[in-house]
């Protein structure tokens, strides 16, 4: 609620960052958030498979409950089949540009299941920008963008909002310096002054 304020039922979220800034991370945390709390969820984890890391995350954020399918489809027809074959409150692509889906192929999955919501997962150019159409920001509701660790959004249902997803490299490198400050200081003796 604090993040993204309360969206539709059919709300339409795309998150992006560069690689290794907490994307998967934040989409895993919510879509075990919204399966525990509002109805069954789809993971497409399509770019990560079903990994080592995928596996991790999913023991770490306790994710292993009945609300909760993953996947591992490549390509549109299969999202479409599996949503035609079972009904899903939340529908997670990640990533829109490994499948290679366009922003037509999204729109027709949301007129199809005007009972669903979706989040539409997406890499990021090095500049920092997101990777692909325009279509696809000016499709959604909410755009979250992952930078360090800290989820930054906006869109229709919240002002400019942000939240920690896990420490990122900047809280780390912090955290490490003022340890050995705080190591430096308390191992000076009062004998040598």
């Amino acid at each position: 609620h604090d993040l993204i304020g309360d969206p539709g039922k059919r709300f339409h979220m795309m998150v992006f960052g560069r690689p290794k800034q907490g994307k998967s991370i934040f989409c895993v945390q919510f879509a075990n958030y919204f399966s525990q709390n509002f109805g069954r969820v789809l993971y497409v984890a399509a770019e990560e498979g079903f990994s080592v890391t995928l596996q991790k995350k999913i023991r770490e954020f306790g994710m292993a409950n009945n609300n909760m399918d993953f996947a591992n489809y490549r390509n549109y027809e299969q999202i479409r089949a599996a949503l035609q074959a079972k009904p899903y409150k939340l529908v997670f692509i990640d990533s829109v540009n490994f499948i290679k889906i366009t922003p037509e192929q999204i729109e027709e999955l949301k007129a199809e299941n005007p009972q669903t919501a979706f989040v539409t997962v997406q890499q990021a150019t090095k500049g920092g920008q997101f990777r692909g159409s325009q279509e696809y920001a000016h499709n959604c509701d909410i755009i979250i963008e992952v930078i360090a660790g800290i989820a930054n959004q906006q869109g229709r249902y919240q002002v400019h909002s942000e939240m920690p997803i896990f420490e990122g490299p900047e809280a780390k490198a912090k955290e490490k310096k003022e340890t050995l400050e705080t190591v430096e200081v308390s191992d000076v003796s009062p004998e040598y002054g």
